[in-house]
């Protein structure tokens, strides 16, 4: 599923079967919501480094506000 974080709670945005098709959909996501805004990105990942450093940079190519970019790596705990 991806989720998100609303008012510090965290809830399902959408349930997407495949980690490829939900990547892809959270990349449409991010680029709709962001628009021409200036945004701050951030994408967490759990032990798949490359695949975060491929969403990353599709990013920075399709989101022309793109402010900071962070990537970090998350514990089993928040993943689940």
């Amino acid at each position: 599923p991806l989720l998100e974080l609303t008012d510090g709670r965290i809830g399902m945005l959408e349930k997407v079967r495949t980690a490829t098709r939900a990547i892809g959909r959270l990349e449409e996501i991010v680029v709709e919501r962001a628009g021409e805004a200036r945004v701050d990105i951030a994408v967490h990942h759990l032990a798949a480094p490359e695949r975060a450093a491929q969403l990353s940079q599709r990013l920075r190519d399709r989101v022309p506000g793109l402010g900071e970019m962070h990537v970090s790596e998350v514990g089993a705990v928040i993943g689940a």
